[in-house]
């Protein structure tokens, strides 16, 4: 039964789509369309080379510049803001303090190294 009833929703909308599309049918001229595209560019909805398509709709915001500024500053200072080839990939603070120190690792490597388990180069 549910079945039927998809099969005759199916029918339903591809037989209302063809209507709407026929029932749209009366010729525009050059001028209008000329006229339509200039306001889709006004608004900022036609892409132009290699920029995507569709075009994205604008964001808005409702804060103020000062806002954003303040948002940023303090981002930057929390080290959540990387800047250049690194804007790629996340953030790492290197000063958070290790659990162990360097002469501990080091330390670390080398019991490693002379228990035979691996072949570290000198």
């Amino acid at each position: 039964m549910k079945s039927l009833a998809t099969a005759a929703m199916i029918a339903l909308s591809f037989s209302a789509a063809g209507f709407a599309q026929a029932a749209d049918t009366t010729p525009v001229t050059r001028a209008q369309v000329i006229a339509e595209l200039q306001q889709a560019q006004a608004q900022g909805l036609v892409t132009i080379g290699e920029e995507a398509y569709p075009a994205d709709a604008l964001p808005t915001s409702t804060k103020s510049r000062t806002e954003v500024l303040n948002e940023l500053a303090a981002a930057q200072v929390a080290g959540r803001v990387s800047v250049g080839e690194a804007a790629q990939y996340p953030v790492v603070r290197i000063d958070q303090g290790a659990e162990k120190s360097r002469a501990e690792v080091l330390q670390e490597l080398h019991a490693y190294a002379a228990s035979g388990n691996h072949h570290i180069p000198a």
